[in-house]
């Protein structure tokens, strides 16, 4: 595809692709996660160059503790979440509240509850992990609509038909460029801001983070955000149980604290909620997306 998704072949390739999630948005939410779980397992054993990249990360992250066979285990079923999770997505829009409580329970919301009523606004931190389209869009169901930081898809018409599908319960998404701006007004007006924190930052610019044991480049700017506007930071992650049902954990705010060393306190924001993320992935391994370079090195 072309960078900014145009030509006659992205075109059709685009509208191939809304007619598919349009019409699986009318199947039953369990049947889709049973074919994209048979389907990603499939799939794990066709796509060479991302499953290595995933292994290669496992080792990383638990060579030491857990032999080939084990991980090459949790990355199946890495791929298996992966393609429920994608299929999942297709049916979001069709979701009402009642539905949701039977799939999605949480564990702390209170402390989201808190949290927002402090009026300063809520930076609500996660990762790709479980199902996260899902855990956002119960969220707003249950009162609580996010403001989103998402990437532009190249394609304008499928970003603009994926965005209806992630607003249709209330969520609003905020584009990564240039995006300072609305999220300082996001928080200023009280609302809830999600980020996505796991994602490599720049290996040029981006500070160089303990994770699992080994540097990785991480983005600084949502620190400086949060200093700045002196916002309460809460850590969560939705996590697929064995029954496809799915557990929202919400956790205690993090504690921030300033000193007079401005970049020092960028620094430990971003490791502590870097470590919040590992500590999530540790219990979880088979939740988190493992198939991009984590650990790139400085350029």
């Amino acid at each position: 595809m072309k960078k900014h998704g145009r030509g006659i072949f992205v075109f059709i390739i685009s509208t191939i692709a809304i007619g598919v999630l349009t019409l699986f948005s009318f199947i039953p939410f369990r049947i889709l996660s049973a074919i994209g779980s048979w389907l990603g397992g499939l799939y794990y054993h066709l796509d060479r160059s991302r499953k290595q990249i995933g292994l290669d990360n496992l080792k990383i992250a638990f060579g030491e503790n857990r032999t080939d066979k084990e991980l090459q285990a949790i990355l199946k079923s890495v791929y298996r979440n992966m393609g429920s999770s994608l299929f999942e997505f297709a049916a979001l829009p069709r979701l009402n509240r009642e539905k949701t409580e039977r799939l999605v329970r949480f564990q702390g919301l209170e402390k989201l509850e808190a949290a927002r009523k402090a009026g300063r606004g809520v930076v609500l931190l996660t990762a790709h992990f479980g199902n996260w389209e899902l855990s956002a869009q119960s969220l707003a169901m249950n009162g609580y609509p996010l403001h989103i930081l998402v990437r532009q898809a190249n394609v304008r018409m499928l970003h603009n038909f994926i965005v209806r599908f992630r607003e249709a319960h209330g969520n609003r998404m905020i584009v990564r460029t240039n995006a300072a701006r609305k999220m300082l007004a996001t928080l200023k007006q009280g609302n809830i801001l999600a980020v996505l924190g796991d994602q490599r930052g720049s290996t040029s610019r981006g500070l160089m983070i303990d994770f699992f044991g080994r540097p990785a480049p991480t983005n600084a700017a949502l620190a400086r955000i949060i200093l700045k506007t002196g916002t309460t930071v809460v850590t969560a992650f939705g996590v697929r149980n064995p029954d496809q049902t799915h557990t929202v954990y919400i956790n205690d705010p993090m504690e921030i604290c300033r000193t007079e060393d401005r970049d020092r306190d960028v620094f430990t924001i971003t490791q502590n909620y870097m470590k919040d993320i590992e500590d999530m992935v540790r219990q979880y391994p088979d939740q988190w997306l493992w198939l991009h370079r984590r650990w790139m090195r400085r350029n």
